[in-house]
């Protein structure tokens, strides 16, 4: 298979030079003969083996069905290699008699024949492929076919309206298979291309070639998925691998992912080459702009999304979905933040998550961190986590079971099955970078405390208090949605830990300021600013004794929970009572943490308190010890039930004033406490 390829690009190869050289100069008569001769005896070689393997049957290969593919014997390896060469010698020949055959109606039939060689080696390869058969049926046996005649094949079969070519295309498109084949083949090239820089293959390693297939390859694919909708394909709700038009968006995806990556100075010429009036590409890249040109392809995948998002939900697609919404995320790399069409593309994904109730868990993650990205580059996403905050409260209840929320909702994609941990995780996530940022200016402004004695003193001041400003108004607005989420009756699990260390990570950003206030009164004589007294306020009235509360709730339903668990495996107590505990341990163990930040936050308040005399922790309530805590609703049930046996016990030696000797003693009484 390996030395027929080499022998069909050689003989290409030399075709197309001898054709060059003919139109350059006159060769002589005696040269031409031999050359003639020489391409006449490799091409009946190639046709003659065509023939051969259209007529063969997988018998005359000893590859039938009754042969041993698995994985696991050497038998078995030696027939699947040998398959895989067939194979790759049915594609030598597709390859050669397509590119020879000059649209003949006969070089199609051939191509035809020759592809239904390898699907019935492919086939049995994915049948028999034994414990690799899940990875067998997924991924293709890697292609013979060169990547310069794959977007000549791609190219001839979606865009060609030649009608002197209409007749021998008419058969290789009444072929859907044949179809899948050639677009799956694109896409292995291309993610060939993605994860190594470079394609098997003549010209493989030529960058400026490989840029030119791509250029043709995405025209053909962007044409071909915009033109027929993946809900447009009949074999598309039975068999979902042969839509070709979710093959064609899968490879756009790599595609502008392998640009960016390999190809980032030419992605001018790349945007204006996808251009329909410009798809010759000659032009030059001086005066392309580039978010223009994005910002035209971002509108034309806003539009099919926006048409899947509005079928039923039984024809709802979520994976085409998927791809859709992280082809937008690639493609908004490519705006500059201050154009208008990041502007548009913003307020696009924030409508789009207002108005769409998606239960599709992957899709509500993409659009929100995409609405993330987005919003972070322009402006604090604080303002939209804590409207997220409220959405999560208001979906999955408040942990007191008696109080009901009553919000208006904010954002439709966050509904009860993407509340959590989907929505949740994110909202976390992103409130965990915007710590860290605010930890970071922190330390910036406990830098320019040094600088008030210098000459620029009064620029630093009020350089610092900008920082000041807009670190209380991060941590504010932070604040209220970690109110908002200590406040929701949070399932067991990922959801209870992330936000345990989350709400950590806000007292110890929290400590940190009121350090940098406490270090600020030492080196000059000023009081603190009214912006701090009010976010102290707020941490003691919204967020400290919600924390208390969460923690209880916490404890209460994973002492619940290991309960559940320990009833329904008695059986195997000894074996896995052990990794319940440690588990219930792993989940209890940021609660300590969490604890010991309030308690050390509320000490710097008493250091600050003093230092600038203003009392802050009057704001603040005294922590509760967690050493003992008294249940008041337990501890009356069990004094109800103490004074319930104390009068049985007085009704019973009233009414027997001689007691046999034979009659059981007395119990002591209890005393009370």
């Amino acid at each position: 298979a390996h030395l027929l390829c080499c022998i069909q690009h050689c003989l290409t190869w030399y075709k197309n030079t001898l054709a060059l050289r003919q139109q350059a100069e006159d060769e002589e008569e005696e040269d031409n003969e031999e050359e003639a001769g020489f391409q006449q005896e490799l091409g009946e070689m190639l046709v003659s083996i065509t023939r051969r393997m259209i007529k063969s049957e997988l018998e005359d290969f000893e590859l039938d069905k009754s042969a041993d593919f698995s994985q696991s014997t050497g038998v078995g390896l030696k027939n699947s290699i040998y398959a895989i060469l067939v194979m790759g010698v049915c594609e030598v020949l597709i390859e050669y008699n397509f590119s020879t055959g000059n649209f003949s109606k006969s070089a199609s039939e051939d191509v035809l024949g020759l592809f239904k060689c390898y699907t019935s080696l492919s086939d049995i390869l994915k049948e028999k492929g034994g414990r690799s058969k899940s990875l067998s049926a997924n991924k293709m046996a890697r292609s013979f076919l060169s990547m310069g005649f794959v977007s000549t094949l791609l190219t001839s079969l979606f865009r060609d309206c030649s009608r002197d070519h209409e007749e021998s295309l008419a058969i290789l498109r009444a072929s859907n298979e044949f179809l899948h084949y050639a677009v799956s083949v694109a896409l292995q090239k291309v993610q060939q291309l993605e994860e190594m820089g470079q394609v098997d293959g003549p010209d493989g390693q030529s960058q400026e070639k490989m840029f030119q297939n791509l250029c043709k390859i995405t025209r053909v694919l962007l044409w071909r998925y915009t033109s027929i909708p993946t809900a447009a394909e009949e074999s598309g709700k039975k068999e979902k691998s042969k839509n070709i038009s979710l093959l064609c968006l899968e490879g756009l995806l790599r595609i502008f992912h392998t640009m960016q990556l390999r190809y980032q100075p030419k992605l001018p010429q790349f945007l204006q080459a996808l251009d329909p009036a410009h798809e010759d590409g000659e032009e030059e890249a001086t005066d392309i702009n580039v978010t223009a040109k994005a910002g035209f392809l971002i509108r034309q995948f806003q539009r099919s999304l926006v048409n899947l998002l509005s079928h039923a939900e039984d024809d709802f697609n979520s994976k085409e979905a998927l791809w859709l919404i992280s082809v937008l995320t690639t493609l908004s790399r490519l705006l500059e933040p201050s154009s208008q069409q990041y502007v548009q593309l913003l307020s696009w994904t924030v409508k789009i998550c207002k108005e769409t109730s998606l239960e599709d868990a992957p899709c509500c993650r993409g659009l929100l961190t995409l609405l993330f990205r987005l919003h972070a580059l322009i402006k604090s996403p604080v303002s939209i986590l804590c409207e997220l905050a409220q959405d999560i409260h208001a979906q999955l209840g408040d942990t007191d079971q008696d109080l009901e929320v009553e919000h208006q909702p904010h954002f439709a994609v966050v509904n009860t099955k993407t509340a959590a941990p989907t929505a949740c995780l994110l909202i976390l996530g992103q409130a965990e970078q915007v710590l860290e940022e605010v930890d970071w200016l922190i330390n910036k402004m406990k830098s320019h405390l040094g600088l008030e004695a210098a000459e620029d003193a009064s620029q630093a001041a009020s350089a610092a208090q900008l920082l000041e400003k807009a670190v209380i108004l991060q941590l504010g607005t932070l604040l209220t949605s970690y109110h908002e989420l200590v406040q929701t009756a949070l399932p067991a699990g990922s959801c209870v830990d992330t936000l345990l260390r989350s709400v950590c990570k806000m007292y110890t950003v929290l400590t940190s300021l009121v350090k940098y206030y406490l270090q600020a009164c030492r080196s000059a004589s000023g009081g603190i600013p009214g912006r701090l007294e009010k976010l102290v306020r707020l941490s003691g009235s919204h967020l400290t004794p919600q924390c208390y509360a969460f923690i209880t709730y916490v404890q209460s339903e994973t002492s619940v929970v290991s309960e559940e668990k320990k009833k329904k495996k008695k059986d195997k107590l000894t074996a896995e009572g052990s990794t319940v505990m440690a588990k219930v341990l792993r989940e209890t163990k940021p609660i300590p943490n969490l604890i010991f930040a309030i308690e050390q936050y509320e000490n710097f308040l008493i250091h600050l308190s003093k230092k600038s005399k203003v009392n802050l922790m009057q704001y603040m309530k005294l922590s509760t010890s967690r050493d003992f805590r008294i249940n008041v609703s337990t501890l009356e049930s069990a004094l109800e039930e103490q004074d319930a046996e104390n009068v049985s016990d007085n009704d019973q030696s009233s009414a027997s004033a001689q007691p046999n000797d034979s009659q059981e003693p007395k119990r002591k009484r209890r005393r009370k406490k």
